[in-house]
């Protein structure tokens, strides 16, 4: 019965968005992973607890997308290894901050597919993109006050 199911759950729209939803989960924990590790490679203390706050915010927004995900009996999909990700604090953060800011749109948009399948489901992703721009301003912040000569 179970292989009846996933075949019927990949035909639905529903099914669709929850795999499109897996996909963009598993970015986000790709996220979370990156940030922890530009935390740890941060010389700067204040830069590196807000670094940390951001990795901690966007790992809140991982774990309640995994959850709208195991409720319906999907997983998500494995992050992606990033070939490079900066040499210095700048271009770290920099590179995290492009990443949820595609992360951001991307749920958004898929906030709006949502509401015709499940209001309940668009409106806790909705909870995720707003609360998603106060973590972009303050890894614009970071950015900003970093030195994109400095080689660490």
């Amino acid at each position: 019965m179970e292989l009846l199911d996933r075949i019927t759950q990949s035909v639905t729209s529903k099914g669709r968005l929850l795999k499109e939803l897996a996909v963009l989960t598993g970015r986000m924990q790709g996220l979370v992973d990156r940030l922890q590790r530009h935390a740890e490679a941060c010389v700067y203390p204040q830069m590196k607890l807000k670094i940390q706050e951001v990795a901690a915010g966007v790992k809140a927004h991982a774990k309640l997308l995994n959850t709208i995900l195991s409720d319906n009996r999907v997983w998500a999909a494995l992050p992606e290894h990033v070939a490079h990700e900066g040499i210095n604090t700048w271009e770290r953060i920099s590179g995290d901050l492009v990443t949820l800011g595609r992360l951001n749109v991307d749920l958004n948009q898929h906030a709006v597919k949502w509401m015709a399948v499940d209001a309940d489901i668009s409106e806790r992703i909705r909870t995720v993109v707003n609360e998603q721009v106060a973590l972009i301003d303050a890894l614009q912040e970071i950015a900003a006050r970093s030195d994109p000569q400095a080689i660490d």
